[in-house]
């Protein structure tokens, strides 16, 4: 199984690791009742940012594609899905191109943990374009003749 991963997953680990720092610093030095608050506010997001952040991605071979994000995961079959594909995402200042899988359901799963994002309108993201050939690749040769 070949994996991908978002560049941002190492920026959500250190956020993580510094939000759970504090929430350490706050517990060790803690003498009140009223410092729960914060080591639950930094506490609980560390965690989840620390040890969810290394999973962040896209794993794809010949059974399917499991998408990881921040709190869920899903995996689809080659055969429940049509077409993988990509969108582009326009807005004023930025815009982001989103890799699709087109589902035999009718149903659009973005993969968004995966988003490119450029300035200007209609930029296009070669990393994403990449990812989306190696999907449809791998999606085409996994399916029966």
């Amino acid at each position: 199984m070949q994996k991908r991963r978002t560049p941002w997953a190492i920026a959500y680990l250190l956020v993580g690791l510094v939000c759970l720092l504090t929430a350490v610093s706050v517990a060790a030095s803690s003498t009140r009742v009223d410092d729960l608050i914060p080591i639950a506010i930094f506490g609980v997001p560390g965690l989840v940012l620390t040890f969810r952040a290394p999973m962040f991605g896209v794993s794809f071979g010949a059974s399917g594609v499991k998408c990881s994000g921040l709190l869920n995961s899903r995996s689809y079959a080659w055969s429940e899905v049509q077409e993988v594909k990509y969108a582009v995402v326009t807005g004023t200042v930025f815009s982001a191109n989103v890799p699709e899988l087109v589902l035999a359901s009718g149903k659009i799963d973005q993969l968004s943990i995966l988003a490119g994002y450029g300035a200007g309108g209609n930029a296009q993201n070669a990393r994403v374009e990449q990812l989306v050939t190696e999907l449809e690749t791998a999606r085409t040769s996994a399916l029966p003749a």
